[in-house]
């Protein structure tokens, strides 16, 4: 059977076309989209990408300055911090890029882990076999690259190990089927990164005013929120410190990991999580404890609360577009529902999809395709049609397969900051497309409810 009849036939079987009850002729047609897409992606080699030790580097995101693509800048381009142009003028916009990157984080660029990582977690329970091998390649890459269950955006550890690409990457691996959780083995493996995310709780309440360091403003810090940077000193020293933050598009992917080992009874709710960090200029850390419970318990609140307060529409930190972080708690509200249903949360991210839809447009606006892609992900996952978003992404994908334009799918820097660097590019936003025009790749499974019945006792 050809790739093409293969594709096909599980779009027309399983896709999201199929699903959304759409009519054969338009159901036809996303699937043929669908399945052009997975052909470029396949023609891009990605398999044969290495840096100059012969290593794998996968998929790299292209970065920018300005988050319509100015002055792009291939990480592709760059090889452990050396650029493969070394005959770059002085003037070169691509240098001052670089530079600054270099800058923000205190040592040269080098390839990045976080792509491959997204293209894993969406895509790597595809059934599609060119896609899951694809999938599986890419993994190799950062499998395991982890620090004690942390793993980090690029490739080596000089940079914080934060707790976004740990959940990314253990979802990568779950999907992949390289955790192996019928096995000893990988039952401690989730458990060495849910416990790493676990551990990065905030100790204490901290207001905003009181919480700038590193020469940011940090915003204001729940306790027993999950903090993006652990600076607990554990795995890594004060000089890798970035500074006690919170963010909900990161705690909703953090959730997930977490959420799906208590559900598969991997975790007693109660066990008990030592907590502790690092204020900047302090030697000593501040100490804490909570159960799994009370901690999961004020990450659920905090994440729901930033959907029905409405902040969600202006984006965050580090995921600028708002339709991130309605992809990523749309996930956690269609696989755990048990946690999520009490507070009436489908409705309420049905309601932001629709709103969100009438925004203006703009560098982050809805009509661009990398942000069409994770709202029909988000409409999916709610139970709301995703023709809006589906027709946008036939209408803009590109006659070669892909969606070839840069858009930001995340910023180093607050977008307020002197010089931000937006990382986003054809391969994010062609890898999103693929997850929102074919069949549903995540991982599910039913439940029992007393793990959730002890998370919902934690937050009234």
């Amino acid at each position: 059977m050809s790739r093409q009849i293969v594709s096909l036939d599980i779009a027309m079987r399983g896709g999201v076309a199929a699903a959304a009850g759409l009519d054969a002729e338009f159901a036809l047609q996303v699937a043929k989209s669908h399945e052009r897409a997975i052909s470029w992606i396949w023609a891009q080699r990605l398999a044969e990408r290495r840096a100059t030790d012969g290593r794998n580097v996968g998929i790299q995101a292209t970065l920018a300055t300005d988050p319509n693509g100015d002055n792009p800048i291939e990480l592709y381009a760059v090889m452990d911090g050396h650029l493969v142009e070394q005959d770059a003028s002085a003037g070169d916009p691509w240098l001052e890029l670089a530079a600054a990157v270099r800058e923000k984080l205190g040592f040269p660029l080098e390839p990045e882990l976080f792509s491959n990582m997204l293209f894993a977690a969406h895509l790597g329970g595809s059934a599609h076999p060119e896609l899951r091998r694809l999938a599986e390649t890419l993994l190799r890459t950062f499998a395991n690259s982890d620090a004690g269950g942390l793993y980090h955006f690029f490739t080596s550890l000089r940079f914080a190990c934060d707790i976004d690409c740990t959940a990314m990457a253990a979802r990568a691996r779950i999907a992949c089927g390289d955790l192996d959780l019928g096995s000893d083995a990988g039952i401690r493996d989730l458990r060495r990164i849910t416990g790493a995310i676990l551990r990065s709780a905030a100790v204490e309440d901290v207001a905003a005013d009181r919480n700038r360091s590193h020469g940011k403003d940090n915003g204001p810090l729940r306790r027993n929120v999950f903090k993006v940077y652990l600076d607990d000193h554990e795995v890594q020293g004060r000089a890798t410190d970035r500074g006690r933050k919170n963010n909900p598009a990161v705690v909703a992917n953090a959730l997930w990991p977490v959420l799906y080992e208590l559900a598969l009874g991997l975790r007693d709710p109660q066990e008990i999580i030592a907590l502790r960090e690092f204020v900047a200029g302090s030697e000593v850390p501040v100490l804490g404890r909570g159960t799994a419970a009370q901690i999961v318990g004020a990450n659920v609140l905090y994440v729901v609360g930033y959907l029905l307060s409405g902040e969600w529409r202006a984006g965050c930190r580090y995921y600028p577009a708002p339709d991130a972080f309605l992809c990523f708690f749309s996930e956690l509200v269609s696989r755990f529902p048990m946690v999520f249903s009490p507070f009436g949360a489908q409705a309420a991210l049905r309601e932001a999809i629709e709103l969100r839809r009438g925004d203006a447009p703009g560098a982050f606006g809805p009509e661009r395709p990398l942000n069409a892609a994770l709202r029909a992900i988000a409409a999916r996952n709610a139970e709301l049609d995703a023709t809006p978003e589906l027709r946008r992404l036939l209408a803009t994908q590109d006659p070669v397969g892909g969606w070839t334009s840069f858009d930001c799918l995340y910023t180093l820097g607050t977008t307020s900051s002197d010089l931000p660097v937006h990382f986003g590019g054809p391969l994010l936003s062609t890898t999103l497309a693929i997850r929102a025009l074919g069949p549903d790749t995540t991982t599910s499974g039913l439940f029992g409810t007393d793990w959730a019945t002890a998370i919902l006792a934690e937050v009234g």
